[in-house]
């Protein structure tokens, strides 16, 4: 197997290269607006299709989720065949043209294809981020636009938790509320087309043998591999059900669109605090560790609380313990013996896809939770399966060393 890599230049950061940025950061944003707006207006999509259990609603996310993980594995060989332009725009395509088949789905079957459809091109979109910061922006600005990457789903959760309320209000029909965040995508698309480049695909050559014939097959074979996405599948379980199912769960002392808006403001500091953690502190469990109890802690007060202050205080700190050891988690792999870029890509490739197929699980399971205990003992088992972060801090291995 020969890998292919971008080509980099070191140009230094133009003003192309921040459209080219913000064009990329909205676009994914949006994708989680639409993905969050189709989970807020689940009680019309249910009315509009005459469905009874919450299980079956689940669906939808749970589309964009499979998407996910089979886009994640056939976004290299989209972009060889491609390049960069080309396949960027398929996937901005594919989430617009995602949302517009849902939109006018003649039967629930239909509606959830254009989920899956827009969950497939969100999943190529967020791969393309790496290539875009490599060829537009210098070695010295690089991390920067990593960590605001990094954030852009999150940005647009907010986004989503401010505005789809007031646009679902105005707009009346889930029909018109889904078609007016398609429209902001088409337009995003638009733009891409007339300002994205392609940027030439070439061999590498002089690959090392170990990296060049490490496969899936290989990967799966070791225990790390599991253990990464078994410790980060119920953190990921937690988030997604804060996100589209509390909201409209009505199980909060204030409401719960609010607490679950502070969540996500909690993300954007915790982010902002791995960023600056990560270059005064070298090891790795330990923040995974107090940030993965701290957060299941907080996450049984905000649910417990029966005072506004102390759940919202509870809901930012969920965001902050979440995001802060996210930067700690990734680093494990890379800072693994012998650990090579066509390795890492099979790693961390096996690491998402195990992590959406637990979470995946875990989600139809809550759903059915809620259908038959309510919304109550469904938010209880997400927060249970938190725990999964603190326990795998005791199973991963420490791979940051002292800085001297």
């Amino acid at each position: 197997m020969t890998d292919n890599i971008i080509k980099q230049n070191n140009t230094k950061t133009s003003s192309k290269s921040i459209i080219i940025e913000t064009i990329m950061f909205f676009t994914y944003a949006f994708f989680a607006v639409n993905w969050i707006a189709g989970s807020t207006l689940t009680p019309q999509i249910m009315e509009h299709f005459h469905l009874e259990g919450f299980a079956s609603a689940t669906l939808i996310s749970n589309a964009i989720t499979i998407a996910k993980i089979i886009g994640n594995f056939m976004a290299a060989a989209v972009l060889n065949r491609l390049l960069l332009k080309k396949s960027i725009a398929l996937g901005s395509l594919l989430i617009v043209l995602g949302s517009v088949v849902a939109i006018f789905a003649p039967s629930y079957t239909v509606f959830i294809i254009g989920r899956f459809i827009m969950g497939f091109g969100g999943a190529l979109y967020v791969v393309y981020l790496s290539p875009i910061v490599i060829k537009y922006f210098s070695p010295e600005t690089r991390p920067t636009v990593n960590a605001l990457n990094s954030v852009a789903y999150n940005v647009g959760s907010i986004i989503a938790l401010v505005i789809v309320g007031p646009v679902i209000a105005w707009l009346q029909t889930w029909q018109y509320s889904m078609g007016f965040f398609a429209a902001i995508s088409g337009i995003l698309f638009i733009l891409w087309m007339i300002v994205g480049e392609d940027v030439e695909i070439e061999k590498k050559e002089n690959s090392d043998e170990l990296e060049n014939n490490y496969t899936l097959v290989d990967a799966m074979k070791e225990k790390i591999n599991w253990l990464l996405p078994l410790s980060y599948s119920g953190l990921l379980t937690f988030y997604l059900v804060l996100l589209n199912i509390f909201p409209i769960s009505g199980f909060a002392v204030i409401d719960a669109k609010s607490l679950s808006t502070l969540t996500a403001i909690g993300g954007v500091i915790g982010t902002i605090i791995a960023i600056a953690l990560s270059k005064k502190y070298h090891k790795r469990l330990p923040v995974i560790r107090v940030c993965g109890l701290l957060m299941s802690l907080s996450g049984l007060i905000m649910f417990k609380a029966t005072n506004g202050v102390v759940a919202s205080i509870a809901a930012l700190a969920i965001g902050i313990f979440m995001f802060t050891p996210m930067t700690s988690l990734v680093m494990i792999p890379q800072e693994l013996p012998n650990m090579t870029p066509s390795k890492l890509t099979q790693v961390m490739g096996l690491f998402w896809a195990i992590s959406y197929i637990i979470e995946t699980t875990l989600y139809f399971i809550i759903g059915n939770i809620i259908d038959l205990k309510g919304y109550g003992a469904g938010l209880n088992l997400a927060l249970i399966a938190s725990l999964t972060f603190f326990l795998g801090s005791f199973l991963l291995p420490e791979t940051g060393k002292n800085k001297n």
